[in-house]
């Protein structure tokens, strides 16, 4: 399995992937209008408020790589004339190795080592538009401090292709991509732009599958919409009447739950079709919003069910905070092929108690 990441803020909550670096004078929502997503009902947007600002991103932990491929909608709003920096990849102790930066005056990307003020890299070959959703493959290798190798693709269109000093710490690995506006220390301008993002995804080239540029792609989020073959959770907080409709709610609440103390209880859930026209799917994920409301310990593990075969994943400790927890599969766990329309529409996803 080589797919590390996959968010496209579905669930409608910005809490559900990575993790927030808040600065002063920009938030990140999720939202479905403004700009329209491209993909789903949401994306993520990270908004200039203030006439001044300071960093403010989403860090999506992907662990410790070498190489890595990295694929996101961009859609840029840029009401000022300044450039700045949108993407980054840090080192396994948070320093900036190499960033992407957007210029509104060119539209031109551009590949920095470091921070979009240390060494220029690159500049792509064509420009870009403000204010259209665009598809970014993002290649980082980092093989010694002075030998790596970075590509941009833009809409299938390779637009950088660099080769050389791409690592700017000692650390030669890469970790964290960060998404959002991440120019210097205070930034003066660019109060009502934003950057949008959608259809995460971060693939390494381990394995046979995802192990590359992932190419157009959209996260599709399916509903519980009926009982699976496993009712054995009790239903918690407001009734809905069925355990299947306290999970289905966007975006998810601990208002309305499901829960169990009993260590091999299984709730599954059937679920919404795919209703869009599909080439392949890379991915099948399940996500939970989860929590422990005891005193004990208390552990969860992502579930499916395709054909007869149950497939759990590593189970999650659990806190008496709610988080989300998930789980993916890359292929079919009843026939080890790649997934089809049919298995998915078919197959029952929820959690196993262990």
């Amino acid at each position: 399995m080589t797919r590390l990441l996959t968010t496209g803020y579905e669930t409608g909550d910005v809490a559900e992937a990575g993790a927030l670096v808040q600065g002063t004078g920009v938030v990140v929502s999720v939202v479905n209008t403004a700009p329209t997503p491209r993909a789903g009902a949401y994306c993520l947007k990270t908004t200039v408020n203030a006439t001044t600002w300071t960093i403010t991103t989403k860090g999506f932990n992907f662990g410790l790589k070498t190489e890595v491929w990295v694929r996101f909608a961009f859609l840029a709003h840029q009401l000022s004339s300044v450039e700045y920096m949108f993407a980054q990849m840090a080192d396994s102790a948070g320093g900036a190795q190499c960033c992407l930066t957007f210029n509104p005056t060119d539209g031109l990307i551009r590949l920095y080592r470091g921070t979009g003020t240390t060494t220029l890299l690159a500049t792509a070959s064509a420009s870009v538009a403000q204010d259209t959703w665009m598809v970014i493959d993002w290649r980082t290798q980092t093989l010694t401090t002075t030998t790596g190798a970075s590509e941009v693709w833009v809409n299938g269109n390779r637009l950088i292709n660099f080769s050389g000093d791409n690592t700017n710490t000692a650390n030669v690995n890469v970790q964290t991509l960060l998404l959002g506006f991440l120019s210097g220390a205070t930034n003066a301008g660019a109060n009502g732009s934003y950057w949008a993002y959608d259809d995460i995804a971060v693939n390494d080239t381990a394995g046979t599958l995802n192990n590359g540029r992932a190419g157009d792609g959209r996260v599709i989020l399916l509903l519980p919409n009926g009982a699976g073959s496993s009712t054995q959770f009790a239903r918690g907080g407001t009734d809905t009447g069925a355990n299947y409709s306290q999970v289905s709610e966007v975006p998810p609440s601990m208002a309305q739950y499901n829960a169990s103390a009993v260590v091999g209880n299984r709730d599954l859930y059937a679920h919404q079709d795919l209703a869009v026209a599909v080439q392949a799917i890379n991915s099948v994920e399940v996500v939970a919003l989860a929590m422990n409301s005891d005193a004990g310990g208390g552990n969860l593990a992502p579930t499916l069910k395709s054909g007869a075969t149950v497939a759990e994943a590593t189970a999650v400790g659990l806190t008496s905070t709610a988080v989300y927890v998930g789980a993916r599969w890359e292929t079919d766990p009843a026939t080890t092929a790649a997934w089809t329309v049919a298995g998915v529409n078919a197959l029952e996803a929820g959690v196993t108690v262990r």
